[in-house]
This record gives structure tokens, C-alpha cells and sequence, in this order.
């Protein structure tokens, strides 16, 4: 469970600069000895770490660094010897983009079935509807698909997987024909186009980093006005 610290006011402001802006993202996590998908409130452009407590112990990792376009797994990392620090460069179990795909959640629901009568019932395993809700039905095989193909039906739920069709005035839509198989069904309505299911943004911090069970480890995620490749500037 994430536990705010303080105030998280400018978490979507920042620091403007020339319109673009500047994010961080802070806090700190006792370590399970594994793997951990670290979740950011956007795509993080640096990620720097200290592992709090380790730096009172010889020959452990203390502290790195992640960017962006590093290849995944990678990260810069310090760790203190028995006499003088040192630096490795991880290539495996370091910092790894590991973000969900956003998009919409699907609004079709498969069709199964359609009588032929006043009015017609629709057969559609889980189709969540409630009474007045208006769908498109579309992708009838058979007869009756002249009927609903493509057009807008209001609904008279009958179970959790029938309901009655009805036209927009509220008056029994006769189905005639048959039906042979297939169609879809998909609900319209003001929610119809909104990204309900949005990117969800994680770094998958390795083991290299986590280290032991019960260790602390302080992060800052940053989010930068402006991230570039200067390319060769020889």
C-alpha cells in the first residue's frame, strides 16, 4: 500500500519552464528481497535510489541511477568495498519499463441467439445491460439480420443474458426471418469513446537494486521538461 508523505499538490503541476514541466515523484519502500514494480504517475525520464541501509556495511550496493532510453535492465550503480567505493554497470537486473497498455475497455458483448417474435429476444451470456440502456447490434448471420443489422435498439432486460428489443419510442421491435449465428452487440451512450482503461505507468526495479529482504530504499522519480538526444556533438 502507497502511503502519502506530505503534500502531493504539484504532482500533475511542476516546474514550468518555456511551457514544457518538470516532475518529480518521491518516497521510500522496505524491500521483500525481490523484484518490485515501482508505480510512477507518469513515464519517469531518471530514476536514483540509496539503499538506506547499507551504507554502514561493506561490500553492498549504496546508491544509482536509471535514464530512460537505457537499455532495459540497465542502471549505473555505487557500491561501497571494504576500503573505496566502486561503480557497476547492471545490465539484467536493474531498471526495466514494464508499463500496462492502456485503451478502452471492450463495449462488445457476443450474441448467441435471436427469437423470432414481438418483440425479439436477444441471447447474450453477461451482457450487463439494465432496462432503457440503448445498444447498435451489428454482424447478424441469417434473416434476421435485415432486421437488427446496424441499427438501435432500447432494451427491456429479461436476465443476465437476455433481454427484449424495443425501438428509441419505446415500442416492440418485431424480428422476422431467422437467425443463423454470430453478431455483436455494443452499448451507445455518453461513455461510448472515453479511455476507461488508461496506461499504467511502472519501472520494474531488479534485484540488483531491491537487494535483502527488509531493506530501505529511498527513490526520486523525475519527469523532465525536456529529454533530448544531442547526438554527436564532436
Amino acid at each position: 500500500m502507497t502511503a502519502p508523505i506530505g503534500t502531493a499538490a504539484n504532482i500533475y503541476t511542476g516546474l514550468r519552464e518555456l511551457g514544457q514541466v518538470t516532475n518529480t515523484y518521491g518516497g521510500y519502500l522496505q524491500s521483500a528481497g525481490a523484484a518490485y514494480n515501482l508505480q510512477t504517475p507518469w513515464q519517469a525520464d531518471k530514476l536514483e535510489w540509496w539503499r538506506y541501509t547499507t551504507y554502514g556495511t561493506d561490500d553492498k550496493n549504496l546508491q544509482g541511477v536509471w535514464f530512460r532510453d537505457f537499455p532495459a535492465g540497465d542502471s549505473l550503480i555505487i557500491n561501497r568495498g571494504t576500503t573505496t567505493l566502486t561503480s557497476t554497470l547492471e545490465t539484467t537486473n536493474g531498471v526495466t519499463v514494464a508499463n500496462t497498455a492502456g485503451g478502452f475497455t471492450n463495449q462488445h458483448v457476443t450474441i448467441t441467439g435471436i427469437s423470432i417474435a414481438t418483440p425479439g429476444v436477444v441471447t447474450a451470456a453477461d451482457h450487463g445491460l439494465v432496462d432503457g440502456d440503448r445498444v447498435v447490434i451489428t454482424k447478424v448471420i441469417g434473416t434476421v439480420g435485415a432486421v437488427v443489422n446496424n441499427q438501435t435498439f432500447m432494451v427491456d432486460v429479461l436476465s443476465s443474458s437476455t433481454f427484449a428489443l424495443y425501438d428509441t419510442f419505446g415500442i416492440p421491435v418485431t424480428t422476422v426471418g431467422a437467425y443463423t449465428s454470430s453478431g455483436q452487440l455494443t452499448k451507445i451512450g455518453p461513455e461510448l469513446g472515453i479511455v476507461d482503461n488508461p496506461v499504467l505507468y511502472y519501472l520494474t526495479l531488479g534485484t540488483a537494486i531491491m537487494g535483502t529482504d527488509n531493506d530501505v530504499i529511498y527513490f526520486v522519480a523525475t519527469k523532465f521538461n525536456r529529454y533530448v538526444n544531442l547526438g554527436d556533438v564532436a
